[in-house]
């Protein structure tokens, strides 16, 4: 029997991560599925198998030589990307930027690719985290407003319920997401399940990956995130700062001025879950072929 590894970042407390491994979701009769940490890839073991690579923000620098590995670890099998999205740290691209990625730098040499940024030249998969039969429940709307932020880049708006993606139940944030009529996140999953559940959306974002999504959400023009900071004062008199390693803040007035522009895009599950289901059938054509 042969084996299928699927590629991805293994016990992440990142909730993206989590779910967004398409083998949670889908089966491959006739073949031992394994999962991998992309960190730690051996080439001599991952050598003679068929690869999948997906879940998550992937096509970004630190990974470049677990890519390299893949590829020297093919043999007689197929490689494949499945669902993986671009990542540059900042607040603000233009769609010439998102276009100018080079994404050929990651998934040279694979068999079949699949990427979630709508933006790209290649199959648009999106993220297969839209398959949670989660999604499925039937939410009722409690507050006018939700804060989904993701733990290092948090939004500072009181009296509204709050989580952070570092929230490890799928469930209760899909619940929690659902309870708002608009989501303001700085978390991708948080905007891309927040559409998937027929809710407006507000991002805050810190990467290009926000700017990637095929129904984007309204985008609040970040000029930077800061450092938080602790001060240590006497009589206004300040004797040092401690600085926080990962968490960060930014400036958030007038972001009201922005709900009127998010709109709900009810259609989206269906159609995401559509695209993955016809991502599948080309991945087990490719592997009837291997």
């Amino acid at each position: 029997m042969k084996t299928i590894i699927n590629y991805h970042v293994i016990d992440s407390k990142n909730i993206g991560d989590l779910f967004s491994s398409p083998t949670k979701y889908f089966a491959f009769p006739g073949y031992n599925v394994e999962q991998g940490d992309i960190r730690k890839i051996n080439v001599e073991d991952a050598r003679g198998k068929h690869i999948i690579v997906g879940g998550g923000g992937l096509l970004y620098s630190p990974f470049l030589q677990s890519f390299s590995k893949i590829i020297e670890s093919k043999t007689d099998t197929k490689l494949i990307i499945w669902g993986i999205g671009q990542q540059l740290y900042g607040t603000s691209y233009t769609l010439q930027e998102l276009q100018n990625f080079n994404y050929s730098q990651y998934v040279e040499n694979f068999d079949l690719i699949g990427i979630r940024d709508f933006v790209n030249k290649y199959n648009w998969v999106p993220c297969a985290s839209c398959m949670h039969p989660a999604f499925d429940k039937k939410r009722d709307i409690k507050h006018e407003f939700v804060v989904f932020s993701h733990k290092k880049f948090q939004i500072k708006i009181r009296d509204f319920p709050r989580m952070t993606n570092n929230h490890q139940d799928i469930e209760d944030i899909l619940d929690f997401l659902g309870s708002g009529e608009t989501i303001l996140t700085s978390s991708y999953h948080g905007a891309y399940w927040g559409t998937l559940l027929g809710r407006k959306v507000l991002c805050f974002p810190f990467s290009s990956k926000f700017y990637t999504l095929k129904h984007t959400p309204v985008i609040f023009p970040i000029q930077k995130w800061l450092q938080e900071k602790i001060k240590f004062s006497i009589f206004n008199k300040t004797f040092f700062e401690l600085y926080y390693k990962n968490k960060f803040s930014c400036n958030i007035d007038d972001w009201q001025n922005y709900i009127k522009d998010c709109k709900a895009y009810p259609e989206s599950l269906h159609e995401y879950r559509e695209r993955n289901n016809w991502y599948y059938s080309q991945i087990l054509n490719t592997l009837a072929y291997s």
